[in-house]
């Protein structure tokens, strides 16, 4: 009877501690897409004509390098679509689909933002 006992401690040691973990991992990938949306809200205005507000939608992807993927609309028209992804090793917005007109200066290079 003893030996169950100290099995199932252990079986809810572990448990608890898998659900610890977790929860740390989802508050660090909550704290990565604020940042990623501060950067891309910047980038987006730094490099892109006629975008007076941003707005992000509730979902991001993490991909396996470990960026973190935005998805939104800006100017309040949900029709004017853009994603990014942030990377967060190199502080800067690496890929993007935006559908607007780019700055001139911005074209050649991403301007700095």
């Amino acid at each position: 009877m003893k030996k169950y006992l100290i099995i199932l401690a252990l079986v809810i040691i572990a448990v608890g501690g898998f659900i610890v973990k977790n929860n740390a991992q989802h508050n660090e990938e909550i704290e990565e897409f604020k940042t990623a949306k501060i950067h891309m809200e910047k980038f987006l205005k730094a490099n892109y004509e006629g975008i007076d507000s941003v707005q992000f939608e509730d979902r991001y992807e993490i991909d396996p390098m470990g960026g973190v993927q935005v998805f939104g609309y800006y100017n309040q028209d949900k029709t004017n679509k853009f994603d990014g992804i942030y990377d967060p090793t190199n502080n800067k917005i690496m890929s993007h689909s935006v559908d607007a007109v780019m700055k001139k200066e911005c074209r050649d290079k991403d301007c700095e933002y």
